[in-house]
């Protein structure tokens, strides 16, 4: 390992990319919880775990080429070295991938109706993934040097643990969009067909992103073993999961509300922005002499609350307006959105909740 360009400088780039996903990472964090204040407690730690993960991730990678550039610097025969912290970032990046993994499962567990037979060998190959890196990570400690561990053994090991990560988000992918796109043939809701589409975009999204770079890493460990292109590359897997996965939490406030203060949302872009947190916005819709809905940005990941005031001519009513207020919160504990539908259906059936013709196969712009 002499070439410099393709050892310390496939490690410099890789690194420089990871630590820029790493402030992303960061940033999600921070948003996620101001979106949710009240979510629940497993996915709060579950973020929590991410972002210290993603931290500690980012320490070894900047302590490794601290190692190369800074303390040995010059010394050709050091990149031969394989530092402990290189390969503690390899099993720190299973963590994350795991999380991942286990988290996207959940959703498909109850998008299939708790169906272990479709759950189960992800969750299985999850593992193995991990115990794969695992394995990697203590030869590499033990081993010392790039040149043995690129040996046949344990680099069938590393390949393993590869292969089953790229597998894995495949699994994960396919699942997803099926059981999206059978969602959207069982509602006949406009609106719920646009969420449905959108999460389905992201789904190709987020798996695609992630497989490329993960198979991207496998063929140049085993094309290129004798220089350090893959471990650049898998600096920065760990990173994309992590940002998957926040992303995926941090949309569901955009995909719930669907942005009802603007018509002219491009569903494919979610974005985040300022106004999310602290904008109250309205809508009106008029049902004959009925009057305006207004709506305003709720605290969380919770249905936003409603007013409907009554305003009756001043020929036909000369008195004060009447004015009805009914608020309804709902806490959700499930990301699945097929309960949307149901749960609506459910309450205009026990409260017989007047609308509009023209929005009658749109349950979530009727009146609470």
């Amino acid at each position: 390992m002499t070439d410099v360009a393709r050892t310390l400088g496939a490690l410099l780039i890789g690194g420089s990319i990871a630590l820029v996903l790493s402030g992303i990472v960061t940033v999600q964090c921070i948003v996620y919880f101001k979106l949710y204040p009240n979510e629940s407690l497993r996915w709060n730690l579950m973020v929590a775990a991410v972002w210290i993960l993603d931290l500690l991730h980012s320490a070894f990678i900047v302590t490794s080429l601290f190692d190369y550039f800074i303390k040995f610097f010059g010394d050709r025969s050091r990149i031969e070295y394989i530092p402990w912290y290189v390969g503690l970032s390899v099993v720190v990046t299973a963590i994350q991938t795991l999380i991942f993994h286990w988290y996207f499962a959940y959703k498909i567990h109850q998008s299939s109706e708790r169906n272990w037979w479709i759950t189960g060998p992800i969750v299985l190959l999850a593992f193995l993934r991990l115990f794969a890196a695992s394995a990697s990570t203590t030869e590499m400690i033990r081993l010392h040097r790039y040149s043995a561990f690129t040996q046949k053994y344990p680099g069938w090991i590393f390949t393993t643990g590869l292969s089953l990560s790229a597998g894995v988000d495949i699994l994960i992918t396919g699942w997803l969009c099926y059981f999206l796109q059978k969602m959207r043939r069982r509602t006949a809701s406009t609106i719920m067909a646009q969420v449905v589409n959108t999460l389905t975009l992201y789904t190709l999204e987020n798996g695609f992103l992630t497989c490329v770079t993960t198979t991207a890493t496998l063929i140049c460990w085993l094309a290129m073993p004798r220089n350090l292109v893959f471990l650049g590359l898998h600096f920065v897997i760990g990173k994309l999961y992590a940002n998957s996965l926040l992303i995926s939490l941090n949309t569901r406030k955009e995909l719930r509300e669907m942005r009802w203060n603007k018509p002219n949302w491009d569903p494919a872009v979610p974005v985040l922005t300022s106004d999310d947190f602290t904008i109250p916005y309205t809508r009106s819709y008029q049902y004959g002499e009925v009057t305006s809905l207004t709506m305003t940005t709720p605290a969380s990941a919770y249905r936003p609350a409603f007013k409907v005031s009554s305003r009756l001519s001043q020929s036909r009513m000369p008195q004060s307006p009447l004015e009805v207020s009914v608020q309804r919160t709902i806490q959700r504990s499930s990301d699945d959105l097929s309960d949307i539908i149901e749960e609506d259906r459910a309450y205009d059936r026990r409260y017989h909740r007047p609308r509009s013709p023209r929005h009658s196969s749109d349950p979530w712009r009727a009146l609470p």
